[in-house]
């Protein structure tokens, strides 16, 4: 049971963050979605974000935001639910982080890697910088593997509580 709750809502989790980001990434100036997470030597060559492109920012990731933080809470209380209302705490806690892992996999590799440093369309390149400058994955990695320090004690934190409530 945990194994096919783990499968289905990994999987879904994973389309829908990264779905919504590649999206983003088609339909809107890579300025405002790009570039916080772009390295200091694009930042260089461009000028920095102005105030309405940072709001836009904003607007367009409250609802990812919102999803990639509820939808693990929701699956780990859903699991709980499943499991006749107790849930162990490795369990809770495993769910949790297949679920970032998931996620955190699906945009390092097909978003950063494949689409960003390797084939680096149009839509990714920011005005005044050059395909050249997307090629270092170093940066994406960076950023991911500083994340997942977060991601990790946001983990516990909802497993914990998941467990012993």
């Amino acid at each position: 049971m945990i194994a096919s709750h783990l499968i289905t809502h990994g999987l879904f989790y994973m389309i829908m963050v990264n779905g919504y980001l590649f999206i983003l990434m088609l339909t809107a100036n890579p300025r405002v979605w790009g570039y916080h997470d772009y390295p200091e030597a694009i930042k260089i060559k461009v000028p920095p974000q102005t105030r309405k492109e940072k709001l836009l920012a904003t607007f367009v990731g409250l609802p990812w935001f919102a999803f990639t933080l509820g939808f693990p809470i929701y699956s780990t209380f859903a699991l709980k639910s499943k499991l006749g209302g107790e849930v162990s705490f490795l369990a809770a806690f495993l769910n949790m982080i297949v679920l970032n892992l998931l996620a955190a996999l699906g945009d390092l590799v097909v978003l950063d890697w494949l689409v960003i440093s390797k084939i680096t369309p149009k839509f990714v390149i920011i005005q005044g910088s050059e395909k050249a400058d997307y090629k270092d994955f170093s940066n994406h990695f960076k950023g991911h593997a500083k994340a997942s320090i977060v991601q990790v004690l946001i983990c516990l934190l909802i497993a914990a509580i998941a467990s012993f409530l």
